[in-house]
């Protein structure tokens, strides 16, 4: 008996005829998946409108009880430099990845502690030799 996503997926394939290959298939695939791509149906959008929505009743929630905490001078002066500190780095990890990835990295180097012993790596002109075989 053929399952139900083997169907699907040979249905999906069936709507297009076999591609040549050349040396724009990929261009081809990709141009042909871009011009027919199904608009989103109801409940896709709804779900993304019910996730939105409860993002921001907990947002809501979040900021009404960190209101009504009471606060000293200390706690409230951290919070609001926390605060500022976070929103230039939030637009620079969406702006640059890779850069911020590297970031991390640099700063959480002393946090890690030292490097654990690794495997060694050989050389092509080194001689490999089983643990425990003595030096030639």
């Amino acid at each position: 008996m053929e399952e139900p996503a083997e169907r699907l997926i040979r249905r999906a394939l069936g709507q297009w005829p076999p591609p040549t290959p050349g040396p724009t298939l990929t261009d081809d695939v990709l141009r042909r998946v871009a011009e027919e791509r199904q608009p989103e149906d109801g409940r896709r959008a709804a779900a993304r409108r019910w996730l939105a929505a409860s993002w921001l009743v907990a947002a809501g929630a979040s900021l009404e009880v960190l209101a009504r905490l009471p606060w000293t001078e200390g706690t409230r002066a951290v919070a609001w430099g926390l605060a500022l500190a976070l929103v230039p780095l939030g637009y620079s990890v969406a702006l640059w990845p890779g850069r911020a990835l590297g970031l991390l990295v640099l700063c959480g180097r002393p946090l890690l502690g030292e490097p654990r012993e690794g495997p060694h790596a050989v050389s092509p002109g080194s001689t490999s030799r089983r643990s425990g075989q003595a030096p030639r």
